[in-house]
């Protein structure tokens, strides 16, 4: 491994190479041997250090110098991004392998880590939204939701900053989207149906009783005290399910009714999913009687909700 490649994530140029001493014979030897392995265009690295997001992003800066930007910024953050190489600046030729984005950074916009510069965590939440596709970006949002990495606000401010940019309508609509942090794909879809079932809602709410922490829940109906726990396609074994209803028993006691809803219930059956969990919401605020039967049902609830009859 060339010298100057050991305080520089393992990675190096072959003309780093060749100043150092290494001919253009004895590379492409160690090239052929596998010993020495392609980055980007005249990038490499030893074969003995793994590709990670340090020498992903230090094979873009020694491009020409690029900011190292957009998925190669994002991972450096932590987020959960699709791999691949990107930069900001201008190339005459373009490198292989290195995406080149030609966008204007303002002051602030590119910091310096550990001697390379980087867009901001801000501005590479930017440059994501207005990249990736919808599912991408879903993904990439939810998981930094929760752990913690950002918050709703700076979604906002990350689409303001895209004013004018291709893509940011999209950025816009996401933004609006997820401003209740939604953990999961699946919350994210279940937003969407509460939010047509009225106010009143919470979530990933914490609750207690008197022997302490029940447990986060998905959503809370506050008005009403009705939670809805959403359940992934992961089947979690005998001892979760049985966690699961232990706690079901203990917001029971608090006055709580648990309604439970699957992936499958989302995607195939929404209408249905948001029409039980209105009629939950309408008894339990006292908009339905208790006694509400299965006689004279459809008339009851459509006078309950001031429809007209057709």
């Amino acid at each position: 491994m060339p010298e100057v490649a050991r305080g520089r994530d393992g990675v190096f140029t072959r003309s780093q190479a060749r100043a150092q001493g290494w001919s253009d014979l004895s590379q492409r030897h160690l090239l052929r041997a596998g010993l020495w392995v392609p980055i980007a265009g005249t990038v490499l690295r030893h074969a003995t250090v793994e590709l990670g997001p340090w020498q992903a992003a230090r094979a873009v800066h020694l491009t020409a110098g690029l900011v190292v930007s957009h998925c190669t910024a994002g991972r450096l953050w932590g987020l959960t991004v699709p791999d691949g190489l990107h930069g900001i600046g201008h190339v005459d030729r373009r490198p292989r392998h290195v995406t080149v984005h030609r966008l204007p950074l303002a002051r602030g916009e590119a910091l310096t880590v550990r001697g390379m510069k980087v867009t901001s965590p801000g501005r590479t939440l930017t440059d994501l939204l207005c990249l990736l596709s919808e599912s991408d970006t879903v993904q990439m949002l939810t998981d930094a939701f929760r752990r913690g990495l950002i918050r709703a606000a700076d979604v906002h401010a990350a689409t303001l900053r895209a004013r004018g940019r291709h893509g940011v309508t999209r950025a816009r609509h996401l933004a609006h989207t997820c401003r209740w942090e939604p953990h999961s794909h699946l919350e994210w879809r279940f937003h969407g149906l509460a939010e047509g079932l009225g106010p009143g809602w919470r979530f990933n709410v914490d609750v207690h009783d008197e022997a302490g922490f029940v447990g986060r829940v998905d959503a809370l109906h506050r008005p009403t005290g009705t939670i809805v726990e959403l359940d992934g396609r992961t089947f979690h074994g005998h001892d979760r399910f049985q966690a699961d209803r232990t706690r079901d028993q203990r917001l029971a006691a608090l006055g709580h009714v648990v309604v439970r809803l699957t992936w499958e219930d989302l995607e195939l059956r929404p209408l249905e999913c948001a029409e039980r969990l209105r009629r939950t919401l309408a008894l339990r605020s006292g908009a339905i009687p208790s006694n509400f039967g299965a006689a004279g049902a459809s008339e009851t609830w459509m006078n309950s909700l001031g429809a007209d009859e057709t």
